[in-house]
């Protein structure tokens, strides 16, 4: 049967969410209020999101939406498994979506240390499910000679 779930998450920042679901290519479309999910029924289900990834964009009958949780101070995704799981496969929130998402968090946290420390570079491994953005400061060095008497 299909329905909506509820997951809870450590999605915490809006705009890296927002930019890794973009780089997902998900168009999500972001609201200042949460607004009603469609389900595979064509009802809401009660549910609504601040963040919604529209059903169609996936070929599928249900939305994904992203709801703002105050007590926890994160994100919750609400689902309907039996339509997201064959088009964006089983792991998509807990491997491609949270890759993603690490990667923008990493972004800005680099643009705050490049304030402090100077021009930064951002070299990029991956192998499978590990992938390593290593962050390189090039602030200058000071070299001091003494003469010894």
């Amino acid at each position: 049967m299909s329905h909506f779930s509820t997951v809870k998450t450590r999605l915490v920042n809006r705009e890296c969410l927002v930019q890794a679901l973009e780089d997902l290519k998900l168009q999500p479309k972001v609201y200042e209020t949460p607004q009603p999910l469609t389900g595979y029924y064509g009802d809401s289900q009660g549910q609504s999101a601040e963040i919604v990834v529209f059903g169609r964009t996936i070929k599928a009958n249900a939305d994904i939406g992203f709801k703002w949780n105050s007590t926890d101070n994160a994100y919750r995704v609400i689902h309907d498994e039996y339509e997201t799981t064959p088009r964006l496969g089983e792991n998509f929130f807990s491997h491609q979506l949270m890759q993603a998402y690490g990667k923008r968090m990493v972004m800005v946290k680099a643009a705050e240390l490049q304030e402090r420390f100077g021009e930064c570079t951002i070299s990029e491994e991956g192998t499978g499910q590990v992938q390593t953005l290593r962050l390189t400061f090039a602030g200058h060095q000071e070299v001091q000679q003494f003469a010894r008497r």
